[in-house]
């Protein structure tokens, strides 16, 4: 319908990564978009009102997001759409449109309407025409280009000298990519990240040897800072470069589970076989421009092909794990590994089952093949103690930079080695850090025990 064009679509806020580019998709599609602010504790509060306390946190987050935008006043129900992207299949996650429009309908707000962009016909709309190519071209470009600008930022913002200069320019290329994004022009996008890689090269750092930590799990969770209690601006302050697999990995796995659905019966497509074939060799052509220019940066990390990766991975586990993150969870856990970062932090909501299943419940397996993993499991959630998540998180740091420096960071360890006491993690040459650290947690004990007045307390009581 004409008039459906009208209305303003609404999105909720994923990431400071990736979100400020989404209405420059829209666009030139004829279609106006607004990323709603970043999420609060009223997005919780709101979330945790309308929402079963059951279901995961992206989805009470996101569903009391929207439902708090229209409580605002700020957007009018009869000229306002929501959109927001399911992966649909045996996740929490897909009861986002049922779960958002029980929230609307109990605050009145029943007629709003809900497009869910995903590869099933979760909610079709019938007024929200668009062209699909055209949409997965912008959407793909997004991706593909600021995948490579986050990681310059990340491996640059850690040991810049002057604070800040990594994160304006992460922000200005970010706001320079829009008129590529709109314009869908992927040779505009290859040039402009030629320059921030000249930029980002330019940018004075420090030569000192830096840690670095794994950080994976749930999509959301991962790349919402405010899900994640913001971890990955805090472990950059702590001094630790944070290493954060790509996005495109997550749509890029379906490029594996097409081979594996035929191969093992599960479906049987000649049409979509062929499809999937001519499209990876396609984008492949692409993503290896854009690697080409990602080479001349100063900290390139060469990135791991997915379906090598994936043979590897499914000696683990099972590569028809495709709900949630799936097996690709475990695949970017081994290929952190194989580079030789043994310290990795996995997010998920509180409850989230498959990707349990994939990262938590595979550390033992992993630890077998890789001694050297140290896995901090961390379940996010409305009622997460940011105290116990600071606290495991500074036990990690601790462990990341001991392992530096005395030589424990490497690119494989097997599981021939000799009998070692990794309860011991100070040599006895360093025994001076030992004692001062010891006796601060002493003192720290005794402030604490004198803070209670105990000795004060006794002489009443006997006097009594």
């Amino acid at each position: 319908m004409p008039k459906d064009r009208e209305r303003t679509l609404i999105a909720p806020f994923f990431s400071p990564f990736y979100s400020s580019l989404l209405p420059a998709v829209f666009k030139p599609l004829g279609y106006r978009l607004d990323v709603l602010p970043p999420q609060d504790k009223a997005s919780v509060e709101y979330g945790l009102k309308n929402i079963n306390n059951d279901m995961c946190y992206p989805a009470v987050l996101v569903a009391g997001d929207i439902i708090k935008a229209f409580q605002s006043g700020q957007y009018d129900p009869k000229k306002t759409s929501i959109i927001l992207t399911q992966t649909g299949g045996q996740c929490r996650a897909s009861s986002y449109v049922s779960l958002i429009r029980k929230g609307l309908t109990d605050a009145g707000l029943e007629d709003v309407p809900i497009i869910a962009l995903s590869n099933e016909d979760i909610n079709p709309q019938p007024g929200f025409i668009i062209d699909k190519k055209e949409l997965i071209k912008r959407m793909a470009l997004c991706i593909i280009f600021t995948d490579p600008l986050i990681q310059m930022y990340l491996s640059t913002v850690v040991r810049e000298d002057n604070r800040g200069d990594s994160k304006a320019l992460h922000a200005k290329y970010l706001s320079e990519m829009e008129t590529g994004i709109e314009r869908a022009d992927y040779h505009y996008l290859l040039n402009l990240l030629e320059k921030a890689v000249a930029d980002f090269n330019n940018v004075k750092v420090s030569d000192l040897p830096i840690p670095r930590i794994g950080v994976v799990g749930e999509i959301f969770v991962k790349y919402n800072f405010f899900s994640n209690g913001n971890i990955i601006e805090w472990l950059s302050e702590q001094g630790v470069e944070v290493v954060l697999p790509c996005l495109q990995n997550f749509f890029a796995q379906r490029f594996v589970n097409e081979d594996f659905d035929q191969k093992a019966f599960f479906k049987h497509s000649i049409v979509d076989s062929l499809k999937h074939k001519l499209i990876y060799i396609y984008t492949r052509y692409h993503l290896y421009q854009i690697e080409r220019v990602m080479q001349q940066f100063r900290f390139y990390r060469k990135p791991f092909n997915l379906k090598d990766l994936a043979e590897i991975t499914g000696e683990v586990v099972s590569l028809a794990n495709q709900f949630g993150e799936g097996w690709l969870l475990t695949a970017e856990m081994i290929a952190m590994l194989n580079e030789g970062i043994g310290n990795i932090v996995c997010l998920q909501p509180f409850g989230c089952i498959s990707n349990h299943i994939t990262g938590r419940g595979l550390e033992k397996k992993l630890k077998e093949m890789f001694p050297h993993l140290n896995l901090l499991s961390l379940d996010m959630d409305a009622g997460a103690s940011e105290v116990n998540i600071l606290n495991r998180l500074h036990f990690m740091i601790i462990a990341a930079w001991e392992e530096m420096e005395y030589g424990a960071e490497v690119t494989t360890r097997h599981a021939t080695m000799t009998m070692s006491f990794p309860g011991f993690r100070i040599w006895p040459k360093d025994t001076a850090i030992f004692d001062n650290y010891v006796s601060l947690e002493i003192e720290k004990a005794k402030a604490w025990v004198s803070g209670l007045n105990l000795w004060k307390k006794a002489s009443d009581f006997i006097r009594k």
